[in-house]
């Protein structure tokens, strides 16, 4: 906590703002407070004490003041740590597993401890058969020899790349990053330290090549930026650099200990850009580990307050995915949400949800398919058409260390969902019944779009997805073809996003699987797909950086990181320069670190005009089914 003098108590004089105490008439302020003090001397003698009791309790704190600041005076002795090693990763003895390796991965048997927990997670009301078709799709290509046989152990073996490193032996500032970036329109965020030997800080914060200055005297390891502070910083760091630097020393010796050093910790430089992000993030929230039993809420936050609102509450029943924006905006076109109902006894559990923002109405929507999930969609430009996978199954894992989200997709299809002739169809080209075609995403332009593509039968932790592209061709689809750069490279490829001016797109790679897998960074393209990406700046190479949005501007991207634990993702940001260089992430700052992650983060321009009841109502699971129906495009 700041160790500064409290504010000085006010009382109300008369006036409309309360004021200090001795600028008071202090007659009038008498009769407020006392009204049997009507003697004026009795009221001017007390007066006197008053102003005699703040007037020392004044000193006293400046004297207060004065001693801690006195302990910061002198030379003192910087600190130069080293780039600390990472700990070795848990190792783990697999022998006691050697019998399970001839038992099929999805067995039942009572003595397979896998079969008993997926079993215990998985609702059988919510598309069922999707761990018996991954079996028959993996056993299927186990036949055809192009897979190798999976045990029931092979999950176990993942790699995960998160590692812990040792607490620094000397003073050293965590965050922010030395040469951050913030967006100009966010709120005062915390700078963070580590210091195994102090127990009081002096904060300082400068501009650089000026007088301006601000000091702070804490005795926690955090301090955030008084609001005042982060104003004139975000308008006089756009063109010159600001700097942190923290010094410590001990207050609490022990008798006969020689009086304590004082510490400094290396500067570290941020700047504030003068590009702002897009007013409003709309993300999920999931407490980890994940399995098909979460009912995970949907918020808005306002990146300039700490205010949060609650998007689409989940109310214990339901589990609401992918939600997507037709409009930047965020005041105006289409909204698409994937609903499942987590409670048995629906007659149609799982659906798709839109919701109109121009007219103010939803619709509780059931496809023309076989199978209702329909998962990771993207609008076209005008917002006439949702791409959407369809005809998609989940499969899902106990979790291992690390590794929270670990899914698997026996069957995957695109497919469009034509809102104003509401019709839908799978898209010709992209519907091959041996592969996995999953995360489509329209071009700027809306004459293409570029998705995930993975042959079946592979196991998830073997599984690697290419990105392709096919065009959209009015809906008749076409020949679908690797993107250079981001398929056959020996890893997985998957949640492409343009940038909404047209020049980059974005995607994850990781060593297999998809969604948020440790080994996760965020790799650029030119928007033509042509030329190599590069991977972006603002990764770090120990934790997962994966789930990501672009702002309004194309200069921001939001994302979902582990790099503070490796358990929980947090948001962060990162500015993307004119050639497409991302700078030091900076981090959403929230008050209190909650135990549960952000994912899906959505970026808009403002707060979306959707009241969290009414959306709700829109597309509950009482609500009248909508029939979509199945079509072909019609196109004069």
């Amino acid at each position: 906590m700041a160790l500064t003098a409290p504010p000085l108590k006010t009382l109300n004089c008369g006036g409309n703002h309360p004021i200090a105490v001795w600028s008071c008439n202090w007659e009038d302020t008498m009769r407020q407070i006392y009204p049997a003090f009507l003697n004026k001397r009795v009221a001017l003698a007390l007066a006197g004490l008053l102003i005699a009791f703040l007037g020392t309790t004044s000193y006293l704190e400046k004297d207060e003041q004065r001693e801690l600041e006195a302990l910061f005076a002198g030379p003192y002795e910087l600190a130069d740590p080293k780039e600390p090693p990472y700990l070795s990763p848990p190792t783990y003895s697999l022998h006691a597993y050697a019998t399970y390796d001839s038992i099929s991965f999805f067995a039942a048997q009572a003595e397979d401890p896998f079969g008993q927990e997926s079993a215990s997670i998985q609702p059988d009301w919510i598309d069922g058969a999707g761990r018996g078709l991954l079996e028959a799709s993996m056993q299927k290509a186990q036949r055809a020899g192009t897979v190798e046989r999976t045990s029931a152990t092979r999950y176990l073996y993942l790699p995960s790349v998160y590692r812990e490193t040792p607490p620094p032996s000397l003073l050293q500032i965590s965050y922010p990053p030395n040469n951050a970036v913030f967006p100009a329109n966010l709120c005062a965020p915390r700078v963070d330290w580590e210091d195994p030997v102090n127990d009081l800080w002096q904060v300082t914060v400068g501009l650089s090549d000026t007088a301006l200055q601000w000091t702070a005297i804490v005795d926690e390891r955090s301090w955030w930026f008084p609001a005042s502070v982060w104003d004139t910083l975000s308008r006089e760091a756009v063109k010159k650099q600001a700097w942190i630097q923290i010094k410590g020393t001990r207050r609490s010796l022990e008798e006969g200990s020689s009086p304590p050093g004082i510490q400094a910790s290396q500067k570290i430089y941020f700047r504030i850009s003068a590009w702002e992000a897009d007013n409003v993030i709309v993300y999920r929230t999931v407490v980890p580990p994940f399995n098909m039993r979460k009912t995970p809420s949907t918020y808005t936050r306002d990146i300039r307050s700490f205010e949060v609102r609650p998007f689409l509450l989940a109310r214990d029943n339901y589990c609401y995915n992918c939600h997507t924006f037709s409009s930047k905006a965020g005041t105006s076109g289409k909204l698409g949400i994937q609903v499942r109902y987590m409670s048995p006894g629906s007659e149609l559990p799982v659906y798709l949800g839109v919701y109109d923002i121009d007219e103010q109405r939803g619709w509780k929507a059931k496809l023309p398919f076989d199978i209702q999930m329909s998962t990771f969609m993207s609008w076209s430009p005008g917002g006439q058409f949702l791409a959407l996978s369809a005809n998609q199954l989940f499969v899902t894992f106990a979790p291992i260390v690390y590794e929270t989200q670990f899914a698997g997709q026996p069957t995957s299809d695109l497919a469009i969902y034509d809102v104003d002739r509401n019709t839908s169809y799978t898209l010709p080209g992209a519907a091959d019944p041996e592969r996995l075609e999953i995360l489509p995403r329209w071009s700027p332009d809306g004459q293409r779009l570029v998705y995930c593509s993975a042959p079946v039968g592979h196991h998830p932790a073997d599984l690697r997805y290419d990105l392709y592209e096919i065009p959209f061709n009015e809906g008749k689809g076409g020949v679908p073809r690797p993107v250079a750069g981001a398929s056959d490279n020996g890893n997985s490829n998957y949640y492409p996003r343009f940038s909404p001016d047209g020049r980059w797109m974005s995607f994850c790679q990781a060593d297999a699987g998809i969604l948020m897998k440790s080994s996760s960074d965020i790799y650029l393209l030119p928007a033509s797909l042509q030329g190599a990406p590069h991977r972006l700046e603002s990764n770090v190479e120990f934790a997962a950086d994966s789930w990501h949005s672009w702002s309004s501007n194309s200069h921001w991207l939001v994302f979902a990181s582990k790099r503070d634990d490796g358990i929980y993702a947090r948001l962060y940001m990162t500015q993307i320069d004119e050639d497409g260089h991302a700078s030091p992430a900076v981090r959403l700052p929230i008050r209190e670190d909650p135990l549960f992650s952000f994912n899906i983060p959505e970026f808009v321009a403002q707060r979306p005009r959707i009241a969290e009841r009414d959306l709700f109502e829109a597309v509950r699971v009482e609500n009248q089914i909508h029939l979509v129906n199945e079509g072909t495009p019609q196109y004069p």
